[in-house]
């Protein structure tokens, strides 16, 4: 099976409490390896992997057993993205950074960018001597300070900490055909739990759940035979 868009969300921890953080309060929760192989186990080829959290860089095992596996069961991958908040960041987690990037297929498209934004005042407080030597890192000067990717653009979704009505509604599609499927992110959780979409909250993911992780492969059948049935 092909995913065209992963989202994996490593762990809940993180090391900083964002006043408009999506996700809520943090958790002490590390996704188990078991999902990982569960979902490996089922894909043969990945368009983009994104790892989230969390703090993505606070489970630095689970991000190098995830490329341990894909290179064991030689699982294609395009390109990666992590968005990192670059509170502490250390050689461990730029040397996987540049191990994901030499294994992706699409390296103009791998990105690393320190989510400091609009509804950031944290100027200084990145530790970013180490990312700044990537060349896919998604740094870039502007206004006589940083300004990362999304910087200018960036709305609150209503969801976690953020769910003021202040920002923008995360977008619920109905998977009913295979375009739909092959379009979505799926998005696996840290209980195994597959998502479609990336914006949930911990307090409302569940809501949106598809499947567990171990009948993605049964829940993609099912939407192919829809479809044949239409036909």
């Amino acid at each position: 099976m092909q995913v065209s868009s992963l989202v994996i969300e490593v762990t809940r921890r993180c090391n900083m409490s964002c006043e408009h953080c999506l996700r809520g309060d943090a958790m002490n929760l590390n996704i188990n390896h078991k999902y990982i192989d569960s979902l490996l186990e089922q894909v043969t080829e990945i368009g983009n992997v994104t790892f989230s959290g969390g703090e993505p860089s606070l489970n630095l095992e689970t991000l190098e057993y995830f490329l341990s596996e894909v290179k064991r069961l030689h699982i294609y991958v395009d390109f990666f993205y992590i968005a990192t908040n670059g509170l502490v960041v250390s050689e461990e987690f730029v040397m996987f950074c540049l191990k994901m990037y030499s294994y992706c297929g699409m390296k103009e498209d791998c990105r690393v960018d320190v989510s400091n934004d609009m509804y950031h005042a944290q100027e200084g407080d990145f530790d970013l001597d180490l990312l700044s030597g990537l060349s896919f890192f998604g740094r870039k000067f502007e206004n006589d300070g940083y300004n990362y990717r999304y910087g200018k653009d960036s709305m609150l979704v209503n969801e976690g900490r953020s769910s003021d009505g202040n920002g923008h509604n995360v977008t619920v599609y109905d998977i009913e055909s295979m375009d739909d499927f092959n379009g979505a992110t799926i998005y696996l959780n840290c209980k195994g739990e597959i998502i479609n979409g990336c914006d949930w909250s911990y307090v409302s993911q569940s809501k949106y759940k598809l499947c567990d992780v171990s009948e993605l492969t049964g829940f993609f059948e099912k939407i192919e035979a829809y479809e044949l049935e239409l036909d």
